[in-house]
């Protein structure tokens, strides 16, 4: 991962700036929720919310709207810089070749790259990689503040997690070897692809395409089915994970509801805990999926680490 590093110390101030965005916006989030429970907890006791509480919600609400913005703008900007970066990179290792190796490359091989490996790791980065340190951040600062206000409630209803957790690493492994199995699948496609590409010249001289395209379907058909199997483990697993994730929310139904009849908490403090259960229950359901796209993610950025050059340094091995 010394290729990710790189890149991301590359643009390390607005990495900073981005993971700084995320955690104002949890910040924020976390205020609005209690703004919102000191409201709640007015209208339970028969008193309607002053003015003064109405317009601080508002001028909050108004506030978490433009830092949601600026995280997706700051999220938006850095993956696209970074991927720029690597794009440039693996242009810049052509450019540094001497004749002889730019003769001696596969062409194939090369569009093959640029169409799978490259397209695969910008798209995590555009889509997964903050989304990930986003929620990251969000679980972290939600248990803290959680344990803060009612830690008994806290912990008690988040126990389950650690079957998650469990579970998460377990279900990623399988859906890893699934994954595996498809991209080996689809990396005989590409040599097929790449077959085809660099000697067709000469299977249509000796009219042997229609033998090599015969190959190159019954690789596609491979590789469809492999990575039909892998998409109904994971949909399983994830179905699976989606259940166990809502075990903390009954849990919090069931014990802070107790707890608000017994005058131990208010019913503002249980809609705070009930309102954020997704930014910890949820992040850990996701985590079979985060985990198995990291891994591809990695495989790819080991098979790009010897063709990419930043600032002309040479490659990153």
């Amino acid at each position: 991962m010394n290729l990710l590093f790189k890149l991301l110390y590359k643009r390390k101030l607005l990495v900073f700036i981005t993971i700084c965005s995320s955690g104002l916006s949890v910040a924020v989030t976390l205020r609005w929720n209690y703004e919102l429970s000191k409201i709640i907890d007015s209208v339970s006791t028969g008193i309607f919310p002053t003015n003064e509480m109405i317009i601080r919600t508002l001028i909050i609400m108004i506030i978490l709207s433009i830092f949601n913005y600026l995280k997706r703008f700051f999220i938006g900007y850095t993956c696209e810089s970074i991927t720029h970066d690597l794009r440039m990179g693996y242009g810049s290792y052509f450019s540094l070749l001497t004749y002889r190796e730019a003769e001696e490359l596969n062409t194939g091989r090369q569009i093959s790259k640029l169409q799978n490996e490259i397209a695969d790791v910008s798209g995590y980065l555009n889509s997964n990689l903050f989304q990930l340190i986003d929620d990251g951040v969000k679980f972290i600062v939600t248990f803290s503040w959680l344990l803060f206000i009612a830690p008994s409630l806290a912990i008690v209803s988040n126990i389950p997690v650690l079957i998650i957790i469990i579970y998460v690493f377990w279900s990623s492994k399988i859906i890893n070897t699934a994954t595996e199995q498809s991209q080996i699948s689809k990396s005989l496609m590409n040599q097929y692809a790449d077959t085809l590409l660099t000697l067709f010249p000469i299977f249509k001289l000796y009219d042997a395409t229609h033998w090599t395209l015969t190959g190159y379907i019954n690789a596609i058909e491979k590789w469809k089915s492999k990575n039909i199997q892998m998409e109904r483990k994971k949909a399983w697993l994830m179905s699976m994970s989606a259940v166990l994730s809502s075990i903390p929310l009954m849990l919090l139904f069931f014990i802070g509801g107790q707890m608000v009849i017994n005058g131990i908490l208010t019913i503002g403090v249980l809609y705070i805990f009930l309102n954020l259960s997704g930014n910890v229950s949820g992040v850990m359901m996701n985590m079979p999926k985060y985990i198995t796209e990291f891994r591809q993610f990695s495989t790819n950025m080991k098979l790009l680490t010897p063709h990419i050059f930043l600032n002309g340094k040479g490659n990153i091995r």
